[in-house]
C-alpha cells in the first residue's frame, strides 16, 4: 500500500473522531485489515493527491452479506461522493451485498443519512470497563 503514509493521517482522524470507535480500531488496524485483504479502501483524489479514504469490511449477519464502513475521512467527501459514491454501492451490489452501514458520531450522522443515502440510524451505547 504505497498510499499509506498519506492515507495514515486521515484514518487517525476518522478514528479519533469516533467516541466508541477510538477504542475499538486505529490506522495500524485498518491497514492490517487492507494487507490481509479484510477490507477494501477506496481513495479519492484531488489534483492526484489523496483528498479523503473509505474502507469497507464486509459482514454478514444471519445470512444477509453487507458491509461497514470502518473509517471514512477527508476534506474532499463531497467532491468523492459525486464522483464515486455509486460506483462503491454498484460495486458492493456486485459483491453480494444487501446493505452497507456505519457507526458514526450523532454529528455525523446527519451528513451519512442527508448526503450519502442512509435512511436508518439508531444510537449505540456503551460503558468502558
Amino acid at each position: 500500500m504505497e498510499l499509506w503514509p498519506k492515507l495514515e493521517p486521515m484514518v487517525q482522524s476518522a478514528c479519533e473522531g469516533n467516541d466508541l470507535g477510538y477504542n475499538d480500531i486505529c490506522p495500524g488496524d485498518v491497514y492490517a485489515l487492507a494487507v490481509a485483504g479484510m477490507c477494501a479502501i477506496f481513495v479519492g483524489t484531488v489534483d492526484d493527491e489523496p483528498g479523503c479514504v473509505i474502507a469497507l469490511q464486509f459482514t454478514e449477519a444471519n445470512g444477509h452479506k453487507g458491509a461497514e464502513i470502518i473509517t471514512m475521512a477527508g476534506e474532499h467527501l463531497m467532491r468523492f461522493k459525486a464522483a464515486y459514491w455509486q460506483f462503491v454501492l454498484d460495486w458492493l451490489k456486485a459483491n453480494g451485498c444487501t446493505h452497507v452501514s456505519a457507526y458514526a458520531p450523532h454529528r455525523l450522522a446527519k451528513i451519512y443519512m442527508s448526503r450519502f443515502g442512509f435512511t436508518n440510524s439508531c444510537s449505540y451505547v456503551r460503558m468502558a470497563l
